[in-house]
């Protein structure tokens, strides 16, 4: 259904190789068919006139196929209940403990040096290597119903970069970097007939109009940890909450940075962000992460002999948002060493974290916006990408074993790494729409603002 929705182009070349294959693509096209996709049923699909396909739709049991359902799927429905996250509060990641006052350090030090990390960050984007993404638009959603609650508007539509304008030495390193590991933290969406390339300087993230919440509520109520969130030794939980929270806040800085600073803006600041507790503070957490990750990266040993596809202009810029005092100060590099503090816990379990940031790469399928879902799709792999440099696939980076027999965590593929650079950008952008809107808001800047405390936070 997806498919044929998202263009008459895929749709034009799926429908006749469906109906001149095999007996079970001619099944694929009764999906469509029976789905909705194909409205009118098969006498509007030219391409299931002849053949396999229509001797199939033509059958006794196809036509039944097509009957409504009738009273027995009413009652069915009926029968069956809603999962209790479909209803449940969405929690929310204010956390008052050891903690807090690290982010809070780090918060004001990036505060007060906004000076040259964001200019590097933007001129980096605006280069081929942190800008072309190849994502699928087509894969499915695996976590709850859907297809019904698409976004129709030609807002949430992104345009495919033309094969021409792609560098192709873009697309011939992305072919050979496929490998990756089954257990790891992500994996990027392969090149094939159904994966695009996107060039972000061409489609920006904006206010689509579309309506995330039943994404972003499966999200926070399954893939964020929710039991014994209090427990000092769980801080390995509650680093992973605050960098979801940080992610949502990224999408929410963008939305409101896209309608500017009118009352509508105002008010949805203080709805998205202002009000909401620990957001603007996470996404601060998240930021100074990712700066850590990048720094980190600059340790290994392929980051000097990366050529970045042959654009000299890169090394130089790299190099100079490496070695930035802002990123080495202790203040943002605090966050990164609580994170591993909290990961050499004895209940710390590594494959937890990787198979949540793998599901939050699969749960893009649900998302019906393309804008949403080729940036969405970005910034995970950009945040699974600094939990793998800051914490290795292990979880602990141990330095005991030996180097020939444990994977180098600071080598990443050009998907990872630009996912990474185009992430930490991101986040200064949103940042700084946080700042702005903070003072068009009236707040007083001269104070420390970390959003609006819990009744019930801990105090400690």
């Amino acid at each position: 259904k997806r498919i044929l929705r998202d263009g008459a182009r895929r749709a034009a070349v799926l429908a006749p190789q469906l109906a001149a294959g095999p007996v079970h693509h001619a099944h694929m096209l009764l999906i469509f068919v029976q789905s909705g996709a194909l409205e009118g049923g098969a006498a509007q699909c030219s391409a299931l006139r002849g053949g396999a396909a229509a001797g199939l739709v033509s059958s006794p049991a196809a036509q039944h196929a097509f009957r409504p359902a009738g009273r027995s799927a009413v009652r069915l429905q009926e029968w069956a209940a809603r999962p209790a996250w479909e209803s449940a509060d969405m929690p929310t990641y204010d956390y008052r403990n050891q903690t807090f006052p690290v982010i809070l350090a780090g918060m004001r030090r990036c505060r007060e040096d906004r000076g040259a990390i964001p200019a590097l960050l933007e001129q980096l984007v605006e280069r081929d290597f942190f800008s072309y993404f190849p994502v699928n638009l087509i894969t499915p959603c695996m976590y709850f119903p859907s297809g019904d609650a698409g976004c129709e508007m030609a807002t949430c539509e992104i345009r495919a970069a033309r094969e021409r304008d792609i560098p192709p030495a873009v697309i011939a390193r992305d072919r050979e970097e496929y490998n990756f590991l089954i257990d790891g933290w992500v994996s990027k969406d392969m090149p094939s007939d159904f994966t695009e390339y996107f060039d972000l300087r061409e489609s920006a993230s904006r206010n689509t109009g579309y309506n995330g919440q039943r994404v972003w509520r499966f999200i926070h109520t399954n893939l964020c940890f929710q039991k014994r969130l209090q427990q000092e030794e769980m801080g390995w939980k509650r680093d992973f909450n605050r960098l979801v929270s940080g992610m949502h806040a990224v999408v929410d800085c963008e939305i409101i940075e896209d309608i500017g600073l009118s009352e509508e803006g105002r008010c949805e600041y203080r709805r998205r962000l202002r009000d909401e507790p620990g957001s603007i503070l996470n996404l601060y957490y998240a930021y100074m992460l990712t700066l850590s990750a990048i720094r980190e990266v600059s340790k290994g040993p392929s980051f000097e002999s990366c050529a970045y596809l042959g654009d000299a202009s890169i090394p130089p810029l790299m190099r100079a948002l490496t070695s930035d005092d802002l990123l080495a100060s202790d203040s943002v590099q605090s966050a990164a060493a609580s994170l591993r503090a909290h990961a050499s816990s004895p209940d710390f379990a590594v494959w937890k974290l990787r198979l949540r940031t793998r599901h939050l790469k699969l749960i893009m399928g649900c998302v019906e916006c393309n804008v949403c879902k080729v940036h969405g799709t970005v910034l995970v792999i950009g945040l699974a990408s600094t939990l793998q440099v800051l914490l290795g696939d292990d979880g602990s980076r141990d330095a005991t074993q030996p180097a020939e027999e444990r994977p180098d965590p600071l080598k990443l593929d050009r998907v990872s790494l630009g996912s990474l650079v185009a992430t930490a950008a991101k986040l200064s952008r949103a940042c700084a729409t946080v700042e702005r809107f903070r003072e068009f808001d009236g707040e007083d800047l001269s104070q420390a603002y970390f959003g609006a405390p819990r009744p019930h936070a801990d105090p400690s």
